[in-house]
């Protein structure tokens, strides 16, 4: 079907999926930044027993216990003064992207940014340079810069990732009215998520809102 040929029952649909991105995709971000604080810090942990470096566990326990306050300054502070005294802990990136939650939930993208950036330049594990690169595309996203946010996501090959990547590559490429490849992105997420995950249902609601299956 060419995109002249869209009724206006399906261009309603395309206009609703672009407004809910614009009102809910920064909380989706947030959500999802928030199940770091549980399963970024249990596998920091992890690295601090293991590793037995008494040093870069205190300052991870100091980031963890300024982010359950929701407090930019002491979070932001604690991560950065960690990655400064050891920049090639793996704690180092575990609070990176903790803080950089946290000041995205506040409303502190710029500081935000400058975490995953961080992430993405000095981690030496593919799968958390990934997730900040998926992070770090929506919050270009948000700030409609479209095209550089589907040009981190290039970067993004991690199995883990690759449902949300390619989902939202998909929510990207919709807000650039680029319809057929935003289709194809969404039917290739939902083949990438687990069958009956939340992911796989909500791209298949978008991939069938623009279409597909017709």
């Amino acid at each position: 079907m060419s995109e002249s040929m869209y009724d206006l029952e399906e261009q309603e649909q395309i206009d609703s999926l672009k407004a809910w991105w614009r009102q809910y995709g920064r909380w989706v971000m947030v959500g999802t930044a928030a199940a770091l604080l549980g399963v970024g810090g249990y596998n920091g942990w992890l690295w601090y027993g293991h590793r037995q470096d008494q040093e870069a566990g205190r300052a991870f326990e100091a980031i963890r216990v300024a982010a359950r306050t929701g407090a930019v300054t002491p979070t932001l502070g604690a991560a950065r003064a960690l990655q400064s005294q050891q920049p090639d802990s793996a704690l180092a990136t575990r609070g990176a992207l903790i803080a950089a939650a946290i000041c995205h939930a506040q409303g502190k993208d710029g500081d935000s940014q400058g975490e995953l950036e961080w992430v993405v330049q000095h981690s030496r594990e593919p799968a958390l340079v990934d997730l900040a690169r998926l992070r770090l595309a929506g919050l270009l996203a948000d700030q409609k810069k479209l095209e550089p946010a589907l040009r981190l996501l290039d970067d993004n090959h991690t199995p883990d990732f690759a449902a949300l990547t390619l989902d939202l590559r998909g929510d990207i490429l919709l807000a650039l009215n680029r319809l057929p490849e935003a289709r194809a992105a969404y039917r290739s997420a939902m083949e990438k998520a687990q069958p009956m995950g939340a992911l796989h249902q909500l791209a298949q609601n978008k991939w069938e809102a623009l279409g597909g299956g017709r």
